[in-house]
């Protein structure tokens, strides 16, 4: 074989330079990354702190939420006993306008005031009957 190709013309070689610099680079990162991972994992000092201060903030957040749920069932206990007086003053009111018509219904009608019977009296008469006559 020569150093021909197909058509008959001669081959050129181009010499290829191979770098390993990426490789290195990379293998860098990588040491690295392995060695913060590490400092990590070893390190827990800051996760019994991080850890308080998530219990912290649960319990905050459970005494924010009971606050707003005291506020809230006072705030519709408050609008219940609001309407409850509304529903009192109107039932007041209504009894009021009604003892009104009946008093002005009775001062219309003279017929139906209840009239007082005569006083009895003494010099009505002769009485008969046994209490009349004394039988001795």
């Amino acid at each position: 074989m020569s150093n021909m190709d197909l058509e008959g013309r001669p081959t050129v070689y181009v010499p290829v330079r191979r770098s390993y610099t990426g490789w290195v680079i990379g293998g860098v990162v990588a040491i690295v990354a392995i060695v913060a991972v590490a400092f990590m994992v070893m390190n827990n000092s800051n996760n019994s702190q991080a850890t308080t201060a998530y219990q912290q903030g649960a319990q905050q957040g459970a005494a924010q939420a009971t606050a707003n749920d005291a506020t809230q069932t006072a705030q519709a206990a408050a609008a219940q006993a609001n309407s409850a007086a509304n529903a009192a003053n109107a039932s007041a009111i209504n009894a009021q306008n009604q003892a009104a018509a009946r008093n002005q219904q009775a001062e219309d009608n003279p017929a139906a005031q209840p009239q007082t019977p005569p006083a009895p009296s003494s010099a009505s008469g002769p009485v008969s009957g046994p209490a009349a006559s004394p039988q001795q």
